[in-house]
């Protein structure tokens, strides 16, 4: 006993080891991207009263207190609190350094992947089984994003209730306690609370109760904490986002089916991973559609096995009906409006832990020599270190270099691509352009319209804010030739360019217009008030920045009232 002991620390001490200096590189690397919206900018983590109201927020608190901001903010329709809680412990005990963050995510997957190892343990796996299962799961590549980016912690963190969940259902199997039930369904609302990864556990749960009670009522009646949980989450969810508030995306079935093909063909092959995935190629590609279809119609059957009580099969039945089950709310976020990364790698990271798992179980189960398994693993672990390691490092860069280190820009998603397009653009205009014109190119893709206007809009502002003013009205005509409504962005960057041009009074009836729609907007105060230093009406800006300090309290911007202030002092 004290030998197997001895032999399961020292397992937690090499996962922990493994885990910490595998993803350190991404500690030195800035907020990037949707960080900065969720993050670093985001008003209502940086504010005070967030306790009071994250419950009831939409995913990260998109923009202000009035309705039309309101109603901006449920179009997002994520709601994940837990996941904004982290994030604002994190401020609080750190402040907006970057590192901590990181490593907030690196210590999440070292957790979960000692955690995994305890439910092997748990399943009755042997010491040396569960830790290549937790060593594998922490070596797996799609992991990267969720590790190395900063908002990739929302399956981090529903992973970890997740397998607390599991954790205690398991032993709710073994010894039938009511409080093991009650903890392992309070674990999956937490989950929830995270990410909504976790819903179809409960479906799992039923089978897996099914298949030990034999009878439909029993089973049912066992997953009711569960199904109580979902509840909850669901009324707390309508609460932050209204009814029903979901739409459709026009995504078709063929894509659901690509996407899942996609996913199952990336967990068998991880490796020579983009960075972001393009969807598009996804979607039109046979091979994946093939597989997807293939990988649904063995679920159907593995359902219809298990509903038959087919005894012969009921081992693997279960086991990939769980995967695919996990797996399921990956490809379905297709179908919704507000999804913008239809595939992406994150969405991996709860299946993938099933994947691996159930690898290391067929390798030591189907070859009788033990160390066959454990050198095949330690060899595809090497090569999985071989393949995160330098995506971590890329991580860990400042945002411009980030992006300008991105070698094969073809392989990225449309998004990826124009971000790496603007930071070109003061290094390398016409790189930069190149990259513009290649998205612009591609009417086809089903991200075209969504972006068509961003990117002009993204160049106007550029050479705006470096007022060459002659190349950014070319951009903004282009705009307003392709749609009569433009984003807050638009309207705002728009507004400075025609200060700089000299005709104020036409750039403050978009101001005054925007603050008569959105009168308690963070952004909408913070770009309003840019647009009167920009006239250098500093007392006007000073008014704008007092009532956004008022509704949005936050040191950038108290250091700039201040300085706005020490301007008009030193002017008198």
């Amino acid at each position: 006993m004290e030998t197997n002991r001895t032999h399961s620390f020292l397992c937690l001490l090499v996962l922990i080891a493994v885990n910490l200096s595998l993803f350190f590189p991404s500690m030195s690397g800035d907020f990037l991207w949707d960080d900065k919206v969720l993050v670093s900018e985001n008003p209502y983590i940086l504010g005070p009263g967030f306790l009071k109201k994250f419950l009831v927020l939409p995913w990260g608190g998109f923009g202000g207190m009035d309705e039309m901001s309101r109603e901006l903010s449920r179009l997002g329709q994520f709601y994940r609190p837990f996941s904004s809680l982290s994030y604002w412990i994190d401020y609080k005990v750190w402040g907006l350094n970057p590192a901590s963050f990181h490593l907030t995510n690196i210590l999440l997957h070292t957790a979960n992947a000692v955690i995994l190892f305890v439910v092997l343990l748990n399943v009755g796996w042997k010491t040396s089984m569960s830790f290549l299962g937790a060593l594998l799961f922490s070596v797996f590549p799609p992991h990267f994003e969720n590790v190395s980016w900063i908002s990739g912690r929302t399956d981090l963190l529903s992973f970890l209730f997740v397998s607390l969940s599991v954790l205690f259902f398991l032993k709710f199997l073994k010894k039938k306690k009511p409080v093991h039930a009650a903890l392992s369904s309070f674990a999956l609302l937490c989950s929830l609370l995270c990410k909504e990864s976790g819903l179809l556990l409960i479906v799992v749960y039923f089978l897996i109760l099914l298949q030990r009670e034999r009878k439909f009522k029993s089973a049912a009646l066992l997953a009711t904490p569960y199904a109580v949980s979902v509840l909850l989450w669901f009324l707390l969810r309508s609460l932050a986002l209204g009814f029903f508030s979901a739409s459709y995306s026009a995504r078709t079935l063929p894509d659901f089916f690509s996407a899942m093909g996609f996913y199952v063909y990336r967990l068998l092959i991880p490796f020579d991973l983009s960075v972001t995935v393009d969807s598009q190629p996804v979607f039109s590609n046979v091979l994946f559609l093939a597989l997807g279809g293939a990988a649904s119609l063995l679920f159907m059957f593995s359902i219809f096995l298990l509903l038959k009580r087919s005894s012969k099969f009921s081992e693997f039945s279960l086991l990939y009906a769980s995967f695919y089950l996990l797996l399921l709310p990956s490809a379905t976020v297709i179908f919704f409006s507000s999804t913008v990364s239809f595939i992406a790698w994150r969405f991996l990271y709860l299946p993938s832990a099933l994947f691996t798992s159930s690898l290391v179980y067929l390798l030591f189960s189907k070859i009788k020599h033990r160390l066959v398994p454990v050198l095949l693993l330690s060899v595809l672990c090497l090569f999985c270190v071989a393949e995160v390691y330098p995506k971590a490092k890329l991580f860990g860069k400042n945002e411009s270099d980030f992006w300008l280190s991105i070698k094969k820009v073809e392989r990225e998603d449309f998004i990826a691509k124009m971000n790496i397009g603007l930071h070109y653009l003061p290094k390398d205009e016409k790189k930069a352009l190149k990259v513009f014109e290649e998205l612009l190119s591609q009417k086809e893709h089903h991200y075209y319209e969504l972006f068509e206007a961003r990117i002009y809009e993204e160049i106007a502002a550029y050479y705006t804010l470096h007022k060459d003013l002659e190349k950014a009205e070319k951009y903004f005509n282009e705009l307003f030739k392709r749609r009569k409504i433009q984003s807050q962005f638009a309207y705002f960057n728009y507004s400075y360019f025609l200060a700089l041009k000299g005709e104020v009074e036409e750039g403050e009836r978009i101001v005054q217009n925007m603050l008569q729609l959105f009168p308690q907007n963070h952004l909408v105060l913070i770009h309003a008030a840019k647009f009167y230093v920009i006239t250098k009406d500093i007392p006007r800006a000073i008014i704008l920045y007092e009532k956004d300090l008022a509704l949005f309290p936050s040191k950038k911007t108290k250091l700039i009232l201040d300085q706005l202030k020490d301007l008009v002092k030193s002017q008198d």
